[in-house]
């Protein structure tokens, strides 16, 4: 198998992958329409499968218009930034298309289907970008990922850097240490030349005693 050429087995089904778009779509809208049909519709049910079949129709129209357009126009070698205003624009046509067939207003399926495809082709290149970047950086151990986190007051020393610590707190001690010496020196200096700092030698009484 290693040695065949991939290109003899036969693409995924553009058709068959629009209609499985199209039921998550759908399952999205019954959700949807359920939810918004117990709060202001008098038909809850009516007013959800009405809904499911709207999202279906718009997310299989949607990513048959997608695909044909990366694939024809842009020969599946679209950029991101391509394939966010691509999926704003199927989202746009399709959303608009379908919701006026069905009796809605065009402008605001236009809108609101647009700003649907640009949010979530953006939002899927952010999460690709994010798992992109785990995936070829080096896996680090978990103690140094938390001492490198903004959110923990640690951080993460090599070698070098605790050595470089270490010497310089020991000169510090150092120069302490020699300050206190030269204090004790210019006491010890002072009690020489001062009489007064003298210790008092004990003085003989009357009868000769000391």
């Amino acid at each position: 198998m290693s040695g065949q050429d991939k290109s003899v087995f036969p693409q995924p089904n553009l058709l068959l992958s629009s209609l499985k778009v199209g039921a998550l779509s759908g399952s999205a809208g019954l959700i949807y329409g359920g939810i918004s049909g117990v709060i202001r519709s008098p038909n809850p049910v009516i007013h959800s499968i009405a809904s499911g079949i709207h999202w279906s129709v718009c997310g299989t129209s949607f990513w048959w218009l997608r695909s044909n357009l990366l694939s024809l126009h842009y020969e599946d070698k679209a950029t991101p930034q391509q394939r966010s205003y691509v999926s704003a624009l199927s989202g746009g046509v399709a959303g608009g298309t379908v919701t006026r067939m069905m009796g809605g207003r065009l402008i605001p399926g236009v809108v609101i289907f647009s700003l649907l495809g640009f949010v979530g082709q953006r939002s899927y290149n952010a999460i690709d970008a994010w798992q992109l970047e785990r995936a070829t950086a080096p896996s680090k151990p978990l103690l140094q990922r938390m001492a490198e986190s903004k959110w923990i007051p640690l951080k993460s020393l090599s070698d070098d850097e605790y050595k470089g610590m270490l010497n310089e707190k020991l000169l510090s001690i150092e120069a302490e240490i020699a300050l206190i010496d030269d204090k004790i020196d210019e006491l010890r200096l002072s009690k020489s030349r001062d009489p007064l700092l003298a210790p008092e030698l004990p003085q003989p009484d009357a009868n000769g005693a000391k």
